[in-house]
């Protein structure tokens, strides 16, 4: 209710970061630069591959947690367009509708509860920018490796908290 994140029994905040297995640098297509930003993030791709989850697994489990389809469940992002759109293909096991209509749809039927700070930004008059120049504005410190899920998401948190709390 209050969006207070776990402590696991000790003084800090903890966040999950799930390294998926599918990906493969390889095999698959990809953008040259966002690659090579995310291993100077330290995403270590080979590993990811050997030792990473299983996404029909993780999907199975996300369904069956209570998480989505749940209207209780409020999701915090950042320009979060593509992460959903993974989430839903983990999730039906198909491909995106052909139609942002479609898109839109389904994303309102598995998380009905969405916060896009992005989007949230364009009513507040004087924010800009990206997630890391937000939380600049906003005083807010990150905690981790940029570009790394677990960081950025506590980041997130963090700053729609703040965004919250003064807008």
């Amino acid at each position: 209710e209050n969006g207070n994140l776990p402590t696991c029994g000790t003084d800090k905040f903890c966040i999950w970061q799930f390294n998926f297995r599918e990906f493969n640098v390889t095999e698959d297509i990809f953008a040259s630069d966002s690659i090579e930003l995310l291993r100077q993030c330290g995403i270590d791709f080979k590993m990811n591959n050997e030792m990473g989850i299983d996404v029909n697994r993780f999907g199975e489990l996300l369904m069956s947690s209570g998480i989505v389809l749940n209207d209780g469940v409020h999701w915090v992002t950042f320009h979060s367009g593509y992460d959903f759109g993974y989430l839903l293909k983990l999730l039906t096991c198909r491909s995106l509708p052909d139609t942002p209509a479609g898109f839109f749809d389904l994303i309102n039927m598995y998380f009905p509860m969405v916060y896009d700070i992005k989007h949230l930004m364009k009513f507040c008059n004087s924010l800009h920018g990206g997630l890391n120049k937000l939380a600049e504005l906003l005083e807010v410190e990150r905690i981790g490796v940029c570009h790394q899920a677990g960081s950025d998401s506590l980041l997130t948190s963090c700053t729609f908290k703040k965004l919250r709390d003064n807008f």
